[in-house]
């Protein structure tokens, strides 16, 4: 008989605004137009807010433990610029103008998270959604989009799975966002 498998010691993990079905519908289309069989799948899309890299469960705990009170106002999201990374190239979709509710975010998550052991990246936030990666880059990238406007729902922490076909995100708790602010 097979026991259930034990939890790993730890997960690669982020915090991201994950789309409702009818952004991502949308997002996954625009992939589709812009990269083609190179376009992330629908299932990945997501704007990462807060990347952990390979967390420890203890680590885990804590950080869910912090954001388990977590109350954040919905954010409506403008993505309208399409652009190119060449160092990774990533191509994204991205706000021209982030609001700024979404930098106010970012630092009340920070200010849970710091005190649990969270060391944040030293380069600035640019809030973004990527279409695809490893693709050529082509007279498309760094444009403007038609805007697609997105309202956030929730905040989820999801798990970075690697495995033969690439990448696979897998969302582990989430927490709702205020539609009344």
């Amino acid at each position: 008989m097979n026991s259930p498998s034990p939890e790993p010691a730890a997960r690669r993990l982020f915090l991201a605004l994950w789309p409702d079905a009818t952004t991502r519908d949308a997002l996954a289309a625009l992939a589709q137009r812009v990269a083609g069989a190179a376009a992330t799948p629908a299932a990945n899309l997501h704007l990462t807010l807060v990347f952990f890299g390979t967390t420890p469960a203890a680590r885990e705990a804590a950080y869910r433990s912090v954001l388990a009170g977590l109350s954040a106002p919905a954010l409506d999201l403008t993505l309208d610029r399409l652009g190119w990374w060449a160092r990774s190239r990533t191509l994204f979709a991205a706000p021209s103008q982030p609001p700024a509710a979404l930098e106010t975010l970012l630092a009340a998550l920070l200010a849970r998270l710091v005190p649990c052991g969270f060391t944040p990246e030293n380069r600035p936030f640019r809030p973004h959604v990527t279409l695809a990666r490893r693709k050529a880059a082509d007279a498309a990238t760094d444009a403007a989009l038609p805007p697609l406007a997105w309202r956030t729902e929730r905040i989820v922490l999801a798990e970075s799975v690697s495995g033969p076909a690439g990448s696979r995100y897998l969302p582990r708790a989430a927490w709702p966002v205020d539609g009344t602010r």
